[in-house]
């Protein structure tokens, strides 16, 4: 097996291995040992092993044996080692489990090469000598190791009275996403499946830390950590900032804590502004227009192309430029994007309450297949944009709008069925883009001049119809200056950048979007939408016209 999936499945299982010892024994030092005994030993199978037909039986088959050879141990009166012969500084009281405990979990947070001198010399007994020649290393260096890591010791025990490590209140992510684009491994919530990653990426975000520093801080033995760290490094959601011998790492996601209770009332004042000073001229040009600006939907009914029309009026909201692509992340597999996450803790979590202005958006896809096609009768060019909010009936956000559905949609509107395959067709139903073989999302017709592409259309086609006064444009600022000067005191400074990105052309962002819909239900601008409407609302198909 690889030592990346054995050191993956070996997290999955210690602690169901120490509630295993734990059982058995009743006592919980000595369960803790004896599940370390058990750990070290379904590890070292699993790199041994190849194609376990079934990983759950086989571990508890070996964790009933070393447990079998424990008791017979115990049983026969077997010696054990107090810690305090194993570490000749800083003093103890041999009384204090709790410092006991603490020495014993020290121990493994150092590096390999003085987790084994250590070892060697308090448990084995070995002299300064016997380790030099057993090592290969001069006898100089063993006493250095001895020396550095009784001082390492010492500071990791003040460490763990004076902060309050993430190893004994975790963090866990929420609402992980990401802006910009997700290459074929995905995006945040790919990586981070489990949550020693995330108190990783946590530990060493406000203030970059090194390895030994990181791994006192989750809790976690180095040797344990090292490979998921390289993991996270590779594909960039934490940058190696050194190659010295013991470089630093520093996360460089987008992590919103949730603890901190940030205030987004202003938010709501905004959506209340936009509605007062925005939407009206905006509803009154689009329903003045006999033609409704080109918008079509089944049954052409307005309230449901009204709703269509506000995530429309969005875009020219999105007035304030900022070098984005300079701070998009690059990844390995080509996925380009700001990893997001929302940090909580096990007790934030249960005090949570449900976001009900969360959105997935702004989400645009493209399919053409003019240069793959001679019959200009055949050619089709088409873009989409869609946003997912709780007045949607969609919560798949990107993973569940790929842009073959779209083009499935672009052929049968042009084809019919027939030109679409089988699963196509129950796709397009399922998800409600077609209902009783009508075409269900709001669609329209632009014309392209030579040089343009149906790329960015839906924005084109928004600035084209919505003028924006200069009373929005500098509420608009204000809005996104006092966000930036609220966010950026909970965010560190190497992120500040991103921050300022981040905090601008509020007014035009996805999350607008259910706090609007629910100002114009309350005072009767819109009204509610069916359920056929909700599976296809906020999203518009731009088919070029020939």
């Amino acid at each position: 097996m690889k030592k990346a999936i054995a050191d993956k499945l070996i997290f999955q299982y210690m602690n169901k291995i120490f509630g295993f010892a734990l059982n058995k024994l009743r006592n919980i030092d000595q369960a803790r040992e004896l599940a370390s005994d058990i750990t070290c030993e379904v590890y070292g199978s699993f790199l041994k092993a190849d194609n376990i037909a079934n990983i759950d039986g086989y571990v508890y088959r070996i964790a009933r044996n070393v447990c079998s050879r424990y008791i017979g141990n115990l049983q026969n009166g077997r010696r054990f080692i107090s810690i305090d012969e194993m570490i000749p500084a800083p003093e103890t009281d041999d009384d204090d489990p709790e410092m006991q405990e603490i020495l014993r979990r020290e121990i493994g947070f150092l590096s390999e090469r003085q987790r084994l001198v250590i070892y060697m010399h308090y448990y084995n007994k070995f002299s300064v000598a016997e380790i030099s020649d057993r090592l290969n290393i001069s006898q100089g260096t063993v006493k250095w190791h001895l020396s550095d890591a009784r001082i390492k010791l010492k500071e990791g025990i003040n460490m763990n009275f004076n902060e309050q490590n993430t190893d004994i209140n975790p963090i866990i992510f929420t609402d992980m996403g990401h802006s910009g684009g997700a290459g074929p491994m995905g995006d945040t919530r790919d990586m981070f499946d489990s949550r020693l990653k995330m108190n990783i990426a946590w530990a060493c975000y406000h203030e970059p830390k090194t390895l030994p520093e990181i791994a006192r801080a989750v809790g976690v033995p180095q040797v344990y950590i090292a490979d998921v760290l390289s993991k996270l490094v590779e594909y960039a959601y934490i940058d190696k900032l050194d190659n010295t011998k013991d470089p630093k790492y520093r996360t460089n996601m987008y992590l919103t804590d949730n603890r901190k209770r940030f205030d987004y009332g202003i938010y709501d004042k905004a959506a209340e502004f936009l509605c007062e000073k925005y939407f009206p001229e905006i509803f009154s040009n689009f329903e003045n227009d006999p033609e409704h600006w080109g918008l079509t939907c089944d049954g052409n009914d307005l309230n449901f192309l009204k709703y269509n029309v506000v995530m429309l009026a969005l875009s020219p909201l999105q007035m304030f430029e900022n070098d984005w692509d300079k701070l998009l992340v690059k990844r390995p597999d080509g996925g380009s994007f700001i990893a997001t996450a929302v940090v909580n803790d096990d007790i934030s979590i249960k005090d949570q309450k449900e976001n009900i202005y969360w959105a997935c958006g702004f989400m645009t896809r493209t399919w053409d297949n003019s240069d793959e096609i001679d019959d200009e009768s055949d050619k089709i060019s088409v873009e989409s944009v869609s946003v997912d909010c709780r007045y949607s009936d969609r919560n798949g956000g990107w993973r569940d709008n790929p842009g073959e559905d779209w083009a499935s949609l672009a052929k049968f509107m042009k084809f019919g069925k027939e030109k679409i395959s089988p699963e196509e067709y129950k796709r397009l139903c399922d998800k409600g883009y077609v209902f009783e073989d009508r075409v269900q999302p709001a669609t329209v017709k632009i014309t392209l001049s030579k040089d343009e592409d149906i790329f960015d259309s839906w924005c084109r086609f928004a600035r084209e119809k919505i003028t924006v006064s200069d009373e929005v444009k500098k509420f608009a600022k204000h809005i996104d200056d006092v966000i930036f000067e609220e966010d950026k005191k909970h965010f560190p400074k190497h992120m500040h950048e991103v921050v300022k990105a981040m905090s601008m052309n509020n007014l035009g962002a996805g999350f607008m979007i259910p706090r609007i819909v629910e100002k114009l239900l309350e005072s009767g601008e819109l009204k509610p939408l069916t359920d056929i409407q909700k599976k296809s609302v906020f999203s518009i198909l731009f088919c070029k016209s020939t």
